[in-house]
């Protein structure tokens, strides 16, 4: 298709740079892959020189060391003008060299090659991890040993975004994933692959370009890493390449959804945490409701179930309970004192409300003898209304109580 003709020219400049390097079998995936994107004529030629090379392997470049060599002494002119290339492809700094040293050095400390302290967030994880990666990356740091520090710092990575795994490496340090599996081993070869932090990978490698990508989400030519960026996987020495149309931005989506499910697993049990001493206290007071006995325990009138009658010991105040029920009442001394008590503030209330009805009745009588301004006064029947019965205002006295009327 036209629209993967970009994609395929670039896959082919890699596999070229590859071929330059003497990485016959990476240059010849690059290179059917190119012709399966968007097959084009120069493609197809490489492609025969790509699998040429492969085939001879080694004894190949040992023929292109030898006609190197026999070039030399032919024209010293050409030998030139291939070196000056060499050297341009591959100028590092002393900086460059230093950082990769005090990279390596760190070994197995993971939180020393990202430059952190145990304490870091994982927000921090992930923005040590971006500036070391651009920093390292074999196509931005030519340094000897680039390469292999750019692998440990994924590897770090790797092991640091992992709750279970970065638990592991600080209870004992190391390489959580290597213990009692043969270790590190030596060098690049050590790095063979990377297991995707969490469950959304079970049993995927993901190299350090493939974690790489995730990342930076391909490129797309962009970032001064060159063209072919954007889909291809770097082949480096010790670990599997992964090849894929489109596979950077599928793993990036699924890493990134992975962790989202993460956390939004680990902020639901904060929360349900939080909330848990609430529920609790909810539902001991539902169990309270459901299984306490809300029948009344008494009754100021009697009735076909609250018969007997008894008598407060205070204030001597009628009261009706059922017999049978009453039974483990009248056995607790507290619990006929607190039965009695609420049985008098009821008696007294009753009281209150039916005084408040007898001085309201009694002020309008009064009002309606005494006439309009004396006009109409009935003397008689103010004098009848004066001397009117307040039993209920009366009998409160006995509780305290001095009502006004």
């Amino acid at each position: 298709m036209e629209i993967n003709k970009d994609e395929a020219i670039r896959c082919l400049n890699i596999a070229k740079n590859h071929y330059g390097n003497g990485n016959y079998a990476a240059a010849l995936r690059l290179t059917k892959k190119s012709i399966n994107l968007y097959p084009t004529d120069p493609a197809k030629a490489f492609l025969e020189k790509a699998e040429e090379a492969a085939a001879n392997g080694d004894s190949s470049k040992q023929s292109t060391n030898s006609n190197t060599t026999s070039g030399t002494s032919t024209s010293s002119k050409p030998s030139t003008t291939s070196s000056s290339s060499s050297s341009s492809e591959k100028k590092y700094t002393q900086e460059q060299v230093s950082a990769v040293k005090k990279i390596l050095a760190c070994g197995t400390d993971y939180y020393q090659v990202l430059s952190l302290d145990k304490k870091c967030t994982e927000v921090q994880i992930k923005k040590s991890y971006r500036k070391l990666a651009l920093q390292f990356h074999p196509d931005k740091n030519n340094a000897p040993g680039a390469d292999e520090a750019f692998k440990l710092i994924s590897k770090a990575f790797t092991v640091l975004s992992d709750p279970q795994k970065r638990s592991i490496h600080d209870a004992g340090g190391g390489d959580p994933e290597q213990r009692g599996s043969g270790g590190m081993g030596g060098g690049g070869a050590g790095f063979r692959g990377f297991h995707a932090a969490g469950p959304g990978f079970a049993g995927d490698e993901i190299s350090p370009e493939d974690l790489f990508n995730m990342f930076f989400g391909g490129g797309g030519g962009g970032g001064g890493f060159g063209p072919g960026f954007s889909s291809a996987t770097f082949v480096g020495p010790g670990f599997a390449p992964h090849y894929y149309r489109n596979g950077a931005g599928r793993r990036a989506q699924q890493f990134q959804q992975q962790r989202q499910r993460q956390q939004n697993g680990t902020a639901g049990w904060t929360v349900l945490l939080q909330i848990l001493p609430l529920l609790i206290l909810f539902g001991y007071s539902l169990l309270s409701g459901l299984f306490t006995d809300n029948t009344p325990t008494f009754s100021l009138r009697p009735t076909n179930v609250y018969s007997q009658v008894r008598m407060t010991q205070s204030h001597q105040v009628p009261y009706y309970v059922n017999p049978s029920a009453f039974r483990s009442t009248e056995q607790s001394r507290a619990k006929l004192n607190r039965v009695e008590q609420q049985v008098e503030v009821d008696w007294v209330r009753g009281l209150q409300h039916t005084c408040n009805n007898e001085r309201r009745e009694r002020a309008t009588r009064l009002n309606a003898a005494a006439g309009i301004f004396g006009i109409g006064r009935n003397e008689e029947q103010y004098q009848k209304a004066l001397k009117m019965p307040m039993k209920s205002c009366e009998e409160i006295k006995r509780f305290g109580y001095n009502p006004d009327y």
